[in-house]
């Protein structure tokens, strides 16, 4: 009994320091912008439900590519808010591209997120892509809220090379 407490100390010092050490304790800046150049996604389209082995594999194949060329960095376009819709979603998950002149493989299509959109935008560098999600997302609903502005249903997340990342949420 006397070894329990140092036991659950030591453990939680542990995870505190794994915590840091995989960038939880950074903030993500947040500001309010208009898109100034559009965005080309190149990636596959998905609409179902979120546990779905297909949406799960559209990650694996993105990464993939983004392995082969890691200055792509990972793009996700969420149409619809996860979380109000029930654990439905509608994406397009794949990469970041420069133009259209690369071939694609199959299966896969381009988007273009026009500019000209009024967004709030979280960034956070040096976090891993296990965390950064969470503190984007956060992070994005509070500059929302302390803006009183409304949310629409876009989503765009960028997960770069060097741990750079980035969400821009539509807004009103």
């Amino acid at each position: 009994m006397r070894f329990f407490l140092p036991l659950v100390l030591l453990l939680t010092a542990i995870g505190i320091g794994i915590y840091a050490y995989l960038g939880g304790l950074r903030t993500p800046s947040v500001s309010l912008e208009t898109t100034a150049a559009p965005v080309l996604l190149a990636g596959q389209p998905f609409n179902g439900k979120v546990d779905d082995a297909r949406f799960g594999e559209l990650f694996r194949v993105a990464k993939l590519r983004q392995d082969a060329n890691p200055a792509q960095p990972l793009a996700n376009l969420y149409y619809n808010d996860p979380e109000s819709a029930h654990d439905s979603v509608r994406a397009f998950v794949g990469l970041l591209v420069p133009d259209t002149a690369a071939q694609l493989p199959t299966g896969w299509r381009y988007r273009v997120v026009p500019a000209g959109r009024r967004v709030v935008a979280a960034r956070v560098q040096g976090v891993s892509f296990l965390l950064s999600p969470g503190k984007l997302y956060g992070a994005a609903a509070q500059g929302i809220e302390a803006r009183k502005l409304t949310k629409q249903p876009f989503y765009l997340e960028q997960f770069g090379p060097n741990e750079t990342d980035e969400l821009r949420v539509g807004v009103k």
